[in-house]
Protein backbone atom coordinates (compact mmCIF):
# COMPACT_ATOMS: atom_id res chain seq x y z
CA UNK A 1 0.00 0.00 0.00
CA UNK A 2 1.49 3.30 -0.71
CA UNK A 3 1.74 5.51 1.76
CA UNK A 4 -0.47 8.75 2.78
CA UNK A 5 0.42 12.20 2.69
CA UNK A 6 -1.60 14.74 4.61
CA UNK A 7 -2.87 17.98 2.26
CA UNK A 8 -2.13 21.47 2.49
CA UNK A 9 -4.28 24.22 0.40
CA UNK A 10 -2.19 27.84 -1.28
CA UNK A 11 -4.65 30.31 -2.41
CA UNK A 12 -2.63 32.85 -4.27
CA UNK A 13 -1.96 34.10 -8.09
CA UNK A 14 -0.15 32.14 -10.67
CA UNK A 15 3.75 33.31 -11.83
CA UNK A 16 4.35 32.12 -15.12
CA UNK A 17 8.11 32.44 -13.96
CA UNK A 18 7.73 30.22 -11.15
CA UNK A 19 10.09 32.06 -9.07
CA UNK A 20 7.07 33.07 -6.20
CA UNK A 21 3.05 32.45 -6.12
CA UNK A 22 1.23 29.50 -6.52
CA UNK A 23 3.54 27.56 -8.09
CA UNK A 24 6.73 28.19 -4.80
CA UNK A 25 4.03 27.12 -2.77
CA UNK A 26 3.13 24.00 -4.16
CA UNK A 27 7.00 23.36 -4.27
CA UNK A 28 7.48 24.27 -0.49
CA UNK A 29 4.56 21.73 0.27
CA UNK A 30 6.30 19.12 -1.74
CA UNK A 31 9.52 19.46 0.14
CA UNK A 32 7.89 19.33 3.52
CA UNK A 33 6.29 15.72 2.19
CA UNK A 34 2.53 17.63 2.33
CA UNK A 35 0.30 17.04 -1.17
CA UNK A 36 -0.21 20.62 -2.68
CA UNK A 37 -3.77 21.94 -3.08
CA UNK A 38 -4.06 25.44 -5.08
CA UNK A 39 -6.79 27.24 -6.10
CA UNK A 40 -6.11 30.44 -8.54
CA UNK A 41 -7.05 34.09 -7.47
CA UNK A 42 -5.62 35.63 -10.28
CA UNK A 43 -2.92 35.17 -13.46
CA UNK A 44 0.22 37.48 -13.82
CA UNK A 45 1.57 38.01 -17.16
CA UNK A 46 5.44 38.35 -15.69
CA UNK A 47 8.93 37.17 -16.13
CA UNK A 48 11.70 37.36 -13.70
CA UNK A 49 11.83 40.90 -12.92
CA UNK A 50 8.70 42.68 -14.05
CA UNK A 51 5.07 42.28 -14.21
CA UNK A 52 3.13 43.28 -17.48
CA UNK A 53 -0.48 42.37 -16.44
CA UNK A 54 -2.89 40.84 -14.43
CA UNK A 55 -6.04 39.26 -14.75
CA UNK A 56 -8.86 38.65 -11.53
CA UNK A 57 -10.64 35.82 -11.00
CA UNK A 58 -14.38 35.87 -10.22
CA UNK A 59 -15.75 34.81 -7.43
CA UNK A 60 -17.97 32.82 -8.22
CA UNK A 61 -14.78 30.69 -10.17
CA UNK A 62 -12.81 30.84 -6.95
CA UNK A 63 -15.60 29.16 -5.10
CA UNK A 64 -16.07 26.72 -7.56
CA UNK A 65 -12.49 25.85 -7.38
CA UNK A 66 -12.36 25.64 -3.03
CA UNK A 67 -15.64 23.89 -3.25
CA UNK A 68 -14.54 21.04 -5.68
CA UNK A 69 -11.25 20.18 -3.80
CA UNK A 70 -12.67 19.94 -0.76
CA UNK A 71 -14.53 17.38 -1.89
CA UNK A 72 -12.12 15.18 -2.22
CA UNK A 73 -9.65 16.64 0.35
CA UNK A 74 -9.40 17.82 3.78
CA UNK A 75 -6.43 20.32 4.01
CA UNK A 76 -4.57 20.63 7.40
CA UNK A 77 -3.89 24.50 6.81
CA UNK A 78 -4.06 26.73 4.45
CA UNK A 79 -1.98 29.66 2.98
CA UNK A 80 -3.25 32.59 0.99
CA UNK A 81 -0.82 34.61 -1.14
CA UNK A 82 -1.74 37.18 -3.74
CA UNK A 83 -5.31 38.45 -3.24
CA UNK A 84 -5.90 40.71 -6.40
CA UNK A 85 -9.59 41.84 -6.33
CA UNK A 86 -12.17 42.47 -3.37
CA UNK A 87 -13.88 39.49 -4.69
CA UNK A 88 -10.90 37.16 -3.76
CA UNK A 89 -10.95 38.66 -0.40
CA UNK A 90 -14.36 37.52 0.42
CA UNK A 91 -14.17 34.17 -1.22
CA UNK A 92 -11.06 33.92 1.10
CA UNK A 93 -13.46 35.05 4.24
CA UNK A 94 -16.02 32.98 3.50
CA UNK A 95 -13.83 29.65 2.56
CA UNK A 96 -11.95 30.26 6.36
CA UNK A 97 -14.84 31.39 8.14
CA UNK A 98 -17.03 28.35 7.12
CA UNK A 99 -13.88 25.77 7.24
CA UNK A 100 -12.21 26.87 10.49
CA UNK A 101 -8.97 25.62 8.95
CA UNK A 102 -5.68 27.37 10.40
CA UNK A 103 -4.77 30.08 8.04
CA UNK A 104 -1.41 31.82 6.98
CA UNK A 105 -1.94 35.29 4.88
CA UNK A 106 1.13 36.95 3.08
CA UNK A 107 -0.66 40.35 2.40
CA UNK A 108 1.32 40.73 -0.80
CA UNK A 109 0.85 44.54 -2.07
CA UNK A 110 3.50 45.06 -4.13
CA UNK A 111 6.01 43.41 -6.84
CA UNK A 112 9.76 43.04 -6.66
CA UNK A 113 9.51 45.52 -9.67
CA UNK A 114 6.99 47.61 -7.76
CA UNK A 115 4.02 46.99 -9.49
CA UNK A 116 0.69 46.45 -7.49
CA UNK A 117 -0.69 43.32 -6.90
CA UNK A 118 -3.78 44.58 -5.02
CA UNK A 119 -6.44 47.26 -5.76
CA UNK A 120 -7.25 49.52 -3.64
CA UNK A 121 -10.89 48.25 -2.47
CA UNK A 122 -9.52 44.55 -2.12
CA UNK A 123 -6.95 46.32 0.56
CA UNK A 124 -9.87 47.61 2.20
CA UNK A 125 -11.26 44.39 2.69
CA UNK A 126 -8.28 42.66 3.49
CA UNK A 127 -8.40 44.17 6.38
CA UNK A 128 -11.91 44.14 7.96
CA UNK A 129 -12.50 40.32 6.42
CA UNK A 130 -9.76 38.22 5.81
CA UNK A 131 -6.73 39.32 8.56
CA UNK A 132 -8.79 38.90 11.74
CA UNK A 133 -10.05 35.42 10.26
CA UNK A 134 -6.02 34.26 9.82
CA UNK A 135 -4.06 32.70 12.28
CA UNK A 136 -1.16 34.36 11.23
CA UNK A 137 -0.35 37.18 9.19
CA UNK A 138 3.37 37.41 7.46
CA UNK A 139 3.88 41.47 5.74
CA UNK A 140 7.01 43.24 5.20
CA UNK A 141 7.27 46.64 6.59
CA UNK A 142 6.41 48.18 3.55
CA UNK A 143 2.85 46.64 4.36
CA UNK A 144 2.90 46.89 7.69
CA UNK A 145 3.07 51.06 7.15
CA UNK A 146 -0.03 50.59 4.59
CA UNK A 147 -2.11 49.25 7.53
CA UNK A 148 -0.71 52.27 10.35
CA UNK A 149 0.77 54.51 8.19
CA UNK A 150 3.65 54.74 10.56
CA UNK A 151 7.69 55.37 9.73
CA UNK A 152 9.53 52.06 10.76
CA UNK A 153 13.27 52.91 10.55
CA UNK A 154 14.82 51.01 14.11
CA UNK A 155 13.85 47.63 15.55
CA UNK A 156 12.10 49.39 18.55
CA UNK A 157 9.76 51.08 16.15
CA UNK A 158 9.18 47.60 13.84
CA UNK A 159 8.21 45.35 17.41
CA UNK A 160 6.13 48.60 18.11
CA UNK A 161 4.06 48.10 14.95
CA UNK A 162 4.17 44.02 15.39
CA UNK A 163 2.57 44.63 18.64
CA UNK A 164 -0.12 47.20 17.00
CA UNK A 165 -1.29 45.40 14.39
CA UNK A 166 -1.46 41.77 16.39
CA UNK A 167 -3.59 43.73 19.02
CA UNK A 168 -5.49 45.06 15.94
CA UNK A 169 -6.83 41.72 14.56
CA UNK A 170 -5.94 39.36 17.94
CA UNK A 171 -4.05 37.44 15.36
CA UNK A 172 -0.17 36.59 15.88
CA UNK A 173 1.90 38.99 13.19
CA UNK A 174 5.16 37.60 11.62
CA UNK A 175 6.65 41.25 10.66
CA UNK A 176 9.54 40.45 8.18
CA UNK A 177 12.43 42.84 8.75
CA UNK A 178 14.46 42.67 5.62
CA UNK A 179 14.37 45.92 5.06
CA UNK A 180 15.99 47.64 7.72
CA UNK A 181 19.68 47.94 8.28
CA UNK A 182 22.24 45.61 9.51
CA UNK A 183 21.25 41.77 9.81
CA UNK A 184 17.67 40.77 9.05
CA UNK A 185 15.68 40.36 12.04
CA UNK A 186 12.02 39.07 11.73
CA UNK A 187 9.48 39.81 14.45
CA UNK A 188 6.69 37.60 15.62
CA UNK A 189 4.24 39.19 18.11
CA UNK A 190 0.85 37.89 19.62
CA UNK A 191 0.42 41.50 20.96
CA UNK A 192 1.98 41.12 24.08
CA UNK A 193 5.25 38.47 24.06
CA UNK A 194 7.75 39.44 21.05
CA UNK A 195 10.08 36.78 19.29
CA UNK A 196 13.35 37.69 17.28
CA UNK A 197 14.76 35.38 14.14
CA UNK A 198 17.95 37.03 12.92
CA UNK A 199 19.26 35.85 10.15
CA UNK A 200 22.55 36.53 7.46
CA UNK A 201 21.57 39.21 4.65
CA UNK A 202 21.96 37.39 1.62
CA UNK A 203 25.20 38.55 -1.17
CA UNK A 204 24.72 41.67 -2.67
CA UNK A 205 24.15 41.29 -6.35
CA UNK A 206 21.80 38.27 -5.62
CA UNK A 207 17.73 39.36 -5.98
CA UNK A 208 15.89 36.15 -4.39
CA UNK A 209 12.44 35.91 -5.39
CA UNK A 210 9.37 34.23 -3.74
CA UNK A 211 10.78 34.19 -0.42
CA UNK A 212 7.82 36.05 1.34
CA UNK A 213 5.96 33.20 -0.31
CA UNK A 214 8.11 30.14 0.82
CA UNK A 215 8.05 31.56 4.60
CA UNK A 216 4.57 31.75 5.16
CA UNK A 217 4.02 28.48 2.95
CA UNK A 218 6.20 26.79 5.23
CA UNK A 219 4.71 27.95 8.11
CA UNK A 220 1.53 26.73 6.85
CA UNK A 221 3.05 23.76 7.15
CA UNK A 222 4.06 23.74 10.69
CA UNK A 223 0.80 24.87 11.41
CA UNK A 224 -0.51 21.90 9.63
CA UNK A 225 1.73 19.71 11.61
CA UNK A 226 -0.26 20.83 14.87
CA UNK A 227 2.89 23.29 16.11
CA UNK A 228 2.00 26.50 18.30
CA UNK A 229 2.46 29.41 16.12
CA UNK A 230 5.87 30.26 18.05
CA UNK A 231 7.35 26.58 16.73
CA UNK A 232 5.67 27.00 13.06
CA UNK A 233 7.42 29.92 12.52
CA UNK A 234 10.55 28.53 13.70
CA UNK A 235 10.33 25.67 11.66
CA UNK A 236 10.18 28.03 8.62
CA UNK A 237 12.54 30.75 9.25
CA UNK A 238 14.80 27.45 9.50
CA UNK A 239 13.62 25.80 6.08
CA UNK A 240 14.04 29.27 4.35
CA UNK A 241 17.34 29.47 5.39
CA UNK A 242 18.08 26.01 4.24
CA UNK A 243 16.74 27.05 0.65
CA UNK A 244 18.99 30.30 0.63
CA UNK A 245 21.61 28.37 1.09
CA UNK A 246 20.32 25.99 -1.94
CA UNK A 247 19.36 29.14 -4.27
CA UNK A 248 20.24 28.23 -7.93
CA UNK A 249 20.02 30.77 -11.19
CA UNK A 250 18.12 30.19 -13.85
CA UNK A 251 16.86 33.34 -15.70
CA UNK A 252 18.95 35.60 -18.19
CA UNK A 253 19.38 37.77 -15.65
CA UNK A 254 22.10 36.40 -13.17
CA UNK A 255 21.42 38.63 -10.43
CA UNK A 256 17.53 36.69 -10.45
CA UNK A 257 17.94 33.95 -8.04
CA UNK A 258 15.53 31.21 -7.20
CA UNK A 259 15.19 29.25 -3.50
CA UNK A 260 16.53 25.95 -3.59
CA UNK A 261 13.95 23.48 -1.82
Amino acid sequence: MSPKRPAILSIAGFDPSGGAGIIADAAVFRALRFHPLTVLTSVTAQGASRVAQIQGLTMDFIHRQLELVMEEFQPQAVKIGMIYSEAAVMACADFIEKRRLPAVLDPIMWASSGRSLIRPSALRSLSRRLVPRCRLITPNLREARVFLHVPIQTLEEAEQVAQRLARRWETWVLLKGGHLPGAPVDILTDGNQIWRFSHPRVAEGINLRGTGCALSAAAAVGLAQGKPVPEAVEFAENFIQRAIKNHYKAAKDQGVGFLGY
